[in-house]
């Protein structure tokens, strides 16, 4: 794969759009994952950015050998996590969204998504309805499954079950998603 693919959130409605948001990127060897969540958003903004501090400490352990390894490795350290550290819904508002990589492909998964977008079209989804993929909530208790698109995108954009943004109401994708148009991510 040339570029590295990766994946955005996009921001909820309201006076902190991007409350509670987080993105990590790790490495083992030739396999990569990105990811990007967002949790206790609805809570003021030091309760919020607590609960992701603690999500993106428990997620920096992830580790493995290829792409699968790794999203079971993010997984497996949400199960260990102690859900009432995520704030007083204990996770059930969590929206996690990951796109993990090696030499033999790509996959997709995550919990707490109601629509998936590629990059340069966020008007036309690359997953909606009910996609396995979009009815998980919460930390789930077992590994969901992966989502392999026949076309791997360079970017997955999520939208959280909890409320996101409409991306057609701002003026680029960037900002809909809390990058600044045209900089570093």
């Amino acid at each position: 794969m040339g570029l590295a693919p990766r994946c955005l959130l996009l921001g909820a409605p309201g006076r902190y759009p991007f409350n509670g948001h987080l993105r990590l990127a790790v490495q083992c060897g030739s396999a990569h994952l990105h990811l990007a969540a967002a949790v206790n958003t609805r809570r003021d903004p030091p309760a919020a950015l607590e609960a992701a501090a603690v999500l993106r400490a428990k997620l920096a352990g992830i580790d493995g050998r290829d792409r699968f390894g790794l999203l079971r490795s993010a997984w497996e350290l949400l199960a260990e996590l102690d859900c009432d550290l995520l704030g007083p819904d204990r996770g059930e508002d969590l929206a996690l969204l990951m796109v993990a990589w090696d030499g033999q492909g790509l996959g997709v998964a995550g919990t707490g998504l109601e629509v998936l977008y590629e990059l340069g079209d966020l008007t036309t989804p690359l997953l909606d309805g009910a996609h396995p993929l979009l009815c998980i909530r919460g930390v789930p208790s077992t590994a969901p499954g992966v989502f392999t698109p026949h076309r791997p995108p360079l970017v997955v954009v999520g939208a959280a079950a909890s409320g996101a943004l409409d991306p057609s109401t701002k003026p680029s994708w960037e900002l809909a998603c809390g990058l600044h148009p045209g900089g570093a991510s």
